[in-house]
């Protein structure tokens, strides 16, 4: 069966919008052949790429191991130190005003 980039426009908007959500510290992509999504961890902790079919499944998988990160290795990426502000950065980075609270999927 033939494919064509127009036959996953929906799958390629979701990972826009999941790479949207956690794009400073993960690259996020739709994976046509695989018919799956991945996530790719960019900061210093070594972790095998993530994937699941869905996007509300990736967006679980990313924040699972983001938890882990920030419990196992809490110096592995910087967070801002306003309360409720979820900026993420590979270093620290300034920025006003603080971004909303992140939303699931």
């Amino acid at each position: 069966m033939g494919w064509e980039a127009h036959d996953d426009r929906a799958q390629y908007a979701a990972a826009r919008q999941l790479y949207a959500l956690h794009g400073r510290l993960w690259w996020v992509m739709w994976g046509p052949g695989a018919r799956r999504y991945f996530a790719f961890y960019q900061g210093d902790a070594d972790l095998r790429p993530l994937s699941d079919t869905t996007p509300r499944g990736l967006d679980a998988r990313i924040r699972h191991a983001q938890a882990v990160i920030a419990r196992t290795r809490p110096a592995s990426y910087w967070r801002c130190p306003v309360l409720g502000c979820t900026w993420t950065s590979l270093n620290p980075a300034p920025h006003a005003p603080c971004p909303a609270p992140r939303k699931a999927l």
